[in-house]
């Protein structure tokens, strides 16, 4: 499964709140990915998402082994009005996904303090 975000600002806003590092082992060669997924492409939204962890994970299971859905659209636990979709990379319509933009990126260093 790839973890994606809707929008660059809630992947650093969720990239910070699932690391567990300090600043000075953060890496510095993250990378932002601009991705296009095809508009005929099975999507999946889960409304409402689930707040537990484990009932995450065991929607993010189903979804995998149901196999019927290139995207699950999930609310963002960090940002509850944005959206993260997670992406099946063994749906067929996984080739059909592209790689528009790769760019260097660096956190903002007053986020880590």
């Amino acid at each position: 499964m790839v973890y994606t975000a809707a929008s660059p600002s809630l992947a650093v806003l969720e990239v910070l709140v699932h690391l567990d590092l300090p600043s000075e082992l953060l890496p510095d060669d993250y990378q932002l990915l601009t991705i296009a997924i095809p508009d005929d492409a099975a999507m999946r939204p889960l409304d409402p998402s689930p707040t537990r962890d484990d009932a995450c994970q065991e929607a993010g299971d189903a979804f995998l082994e149901a196999g019927d859905a290139l995207a699950l659209i999930v609310r963002s636990v960090v940002v509850p009005q944005e959206r993260n979709v997670l992406l099946n990379v063994r749906h067929a319509d996984m080739k059909r996904v592209v790689v528009e933009r790769c760019e260097p990126f660096q956190l903002d260093p007053r986020l880590l303090s």
